[in-house]
């Protein structure tokens, strides 16, 4: 849908917070574009900061934050005075055990799984199940999302979306790097890190073949006897050609 039919009968009062900052910036646009006013934030403590400074209709809460994780932001945001108020969110790249278990009860209203859609989160909020509807997965999917960059264009000047694009291929190499540091050297939990924020990043800019396979070799990681080398080496499989794509993507500007 172009960006400017995106419009939504009730706008929101909306706090952002992703540490990423090619998906913080993608999902910002979708929202402004869609009508929402938006605050970001990249971190745990500075998503309770803006949540105790001003009245939000959503709260929109990674699960991966750095130095406050997401589930622990909720836990202290519901302690606050006017804490029971916003509607939250949680986002997260994956939809693992772990991740949901993480969740439970730390005061959230439901999981949504990235990339953040519009039509999903309506549904949320006018009372579905948001971690249910998002955990479904295609019968097929194909290994890009043409689509997910065509919005990108339409929602931002050619210049500035060619710009986030080409930063994101340089976020996904730097974190494939990471990770494949990581588990030659066995750290597992640097290594589910980095394959989570692939996932993340990934699906917001439709290169949906390295998503299944960094969240598979998220939920292997999380195995006791995790043997991660098969998963590994189907994400490297699918990383290469997903930087081609998005690059590509950002050298045409039309």
């Amino acid at each position: 849908m172009p960006a400017d039919q995106m419009g939504v009968a009730h706008p929101l009062h909306i706090l952002l917070a992703e540490d990423e900052t090619v998906t913080r910036l993608a999902t910002r646009v979708l929202l402004e574009r869609a009508g929402h006013r938006v605050v970001a934030v990249e971190n745990g403590p500075a998503a309770v900061a803006a949540a105790a400074g001003k009245s939000f209709d959503l709260i929109l809460m990674d699960l991966g934050l750095p130095d406050l994780p997401g589930d622990e932001a909720v836990r202290a945001i519901r302690q606050q005075p006017n804490g029971a108020a916003p509607r939250i969110l949680i986002l997260t790249a994956s939809a693992t055990t772990q991740g949901h278990g993480r969740c439970d009860g730390c005061g959230a209203d439901g999981i949504l799984v990235k990339p953040l859609r519009l039509d999903i989160l309506s549904a949320a909020l006018d009372g579905g199940s948001p971690a249910a509807s998002a955990a479904i997965e295609p019968a097929f999917e194909p290994a890009f999302d043409e689509d997910a960059i065509a919005t990108m264009r339409e929602m931002l000047p050619a210049t500035r979306a060619a710009e986030l694009i080409g930063k994101a291929a340089a976020v996904l190499r730097r974190h494939g790097q990471v990770l494949d540091e990581a588990l030659k050297a066995g750290d597992v939990a640097t290594a589910g890190t980095m394959a989570h924020k692939i996932a993340g990043v990934s699906g917001q800019y439709g290169c949906l073949a390295l998503r299944r396979a960094a969240r598979a070799l998220e939920g292997e990681l999380e195995r006791p006897d995790a043997d991660p080398a098969h998963r590994a080496e189907e994400l490297a499989g699918t990383l290469a050609p997903a930087l081609e794509f998005l690059e590509r993507s950002a050298a045409c500007q039309g």
